[in-house]
């Protein structure tokens, strides 16, 4: 069940930095030509305050786990998949922790040092690389008349994987994200039942290690 969840961990993994390679982002003409659909993308999720929704991830080799994803604005996010995926992801805008239910064991990781964590900014910008929160650029856009897809990645650990997000449009609504690591593995995560602006628990987003007097639900 573990290797249903390796390829989605690398979003979140720190890594040693690469050098850049500016080639593979779109640059300043592309931009201008799609400029028009990035700005709708970027304003969307700019706005978005919260996310509920059920997850079902499909691994590279067919396999499937689900559970429940939890977005809130800025910072917060929470992965909590399902039995027999011994895996929580908890961030509370500052870090995120990544626990293993089988070895009892949790992992602290800078949000900032995450590509997915681009997603909990308090404001989303895909194509301003001189805003020194902008940690990733567009690789690929593709626009279809009922789809948008934008793939992403960290300016500063471009071979490190890539991120697309899907949209269905009219109107636009964020329905996946596919992932695909540095082995050029791919791993899809479908949005299903999503639930926009709702209110969050804000225990959702503090981490307490099962066992102590404060249980995760």
């Amino acid at each position: 069940m573990k290797r249903l969840v390796l390829l989605l961990i690398f979003l979140f993994a720190a890594s040693p930095t690469h050098a850049a390679d500016s080639t593979m982002f779109y640059n300043a003409q592309q931009i201008a030509q799609n400029k028009e659909t990035i700005d709708r993308l970027q304003t969307y999720l700019s706005t978005l305050t919260t996310i509920v929704a059920d997850f079902t991830q499909t691994a590279p080799d067919g396999n499937l786990s689900s559970g429940k994803f939890f977005l809130e604005r800025p910072g917060r996010m929470r992965w909590q998949y399902n039995p027999p995926t011994p895996i929580l992801m908890v961030s509370n805008g500052s870090e995120l922790v990544y626990y293993d239910y089988e070895l009892e064991q949790a992992s602290h990781i800078p949000l900032d040092q995450t590509l997915v964590g681009f997603l909990a900014q308090e404001n989303i910008r895909f194509y301003d690389q001189h805003n020194s929160e902008n940690q990733v650029g567009i690789t690929e856009l593709t626009v279809s008349p009922s789809a948008i897809r934008i793939s992403l990645a960290q300016r500063e650990k471009p071979t490190d994987g890539q991120l697309m997000l899907e949209f269905s449009d009219h109107p636009l609504l964020l329905r996946n994200m596919v992932i695909r690591d540095a082995t050029n593995q791919v791993t899809t995560v479908s949005l299903n039942n999503a639930r926009f602006g709702i209110p969050i628990d804000k225990e959702l987003f503090i981490f307490r290690e099962p066992g102590k007097k404060h249980k995760i639900h």
